[in-house]
């Protein structure tokens, strides 16, 4: 796997972990493979994608097994 792949996928697993240092991290290491903001932009969609999937799966398993709860954001972005 060359270099530039290798840091898309870890920029959109640091975007799916919430991992802020990874993110600062891969972004430089990126650069210096030079992928594209494009290309690293695509990635955090991907991260994303699967962050977004893996809560929505939770959150039905949590209503399955305790009814609906409130799942608002308790801090402001």
């Amino acid at each position: 796997m060359d270099e530039t792949i290798k840091e898309m996928i870890a920029l959109g697993a640091s975007y799916a972990v919430n991992c802020h240092p990874c993110m600062e991290y891969h972004k430089q290491k990126a650069i210096e493979a030079g992928v594209t903001e494009e290309q690293m932009r695509a990635a955090l969609e991907v991260g994303a994608e699967v962050k977004n999937g893996a809560a929505n799966i939770t959150r039905k398993k949590a209503k399955a097994l305790f009814g609906e709860i409130d799942d608002q954001q308790s801090c402001s972005a």
